[in-house]
């Protein structure tokens, strides 16, 4: 795989990894809770996406510009961050999971503007 093709791959799991923490977000402040079978699943979706942009730092960082390679970067540690995030929350009951929505939206607008930030910057394909 070149390249372009890696980092536009990544870019759009970032952006599906971006939809699936709002939706989750959303649920979570109108409910108040989320169920834990939920929450570990995005967790666990979180981490293995993070995985693959450790993964592919090596390969993408000499072709990515400053501004990509920082963004990339960025948003890697936010899905640290927001997978941590969902490891807590467990307090009284063990089928529900009551994490910080205010972390959770923290980590979604960084996550927002680093894809914003590499979409701005990434090469347009041609037609």
């Amino acid at each position: 795989m070149n390249v372009d093709r890696l980092f536009r791959n990544l870019l759009n799991k970032l952006v599906n990894a971006q939809i699936d923490l709002a939706a989750y977000l959303q649920l979570r402040r109108a409910k108040g809770y989320m169920s834990v079978s939920d929450n570990d699943h995005l967790r666990e979706n979180l981490f293995e996406l993070c995985g693959e942009l450790r993964h592919h730092a090596a390969t993408l960082s000499p072709s990515l510009t400053p501004v990509q390679n920082e963004a990339l970067h960025t948003a890697g540690e936010t899905l640290a961050s927001a997978a941590v995030c969902l490891m807590t929350g467990h307090h009284d009951c063990p089928s529900f999971i009551a994490v910080n929505p205010d972390v959770l939206q923290r980590c979604l607008d960084t996550l927002s503007d680093n894809i914003q930030a590499m979409n701005k910057s990434a090469p347009r394909a041609h037609a």
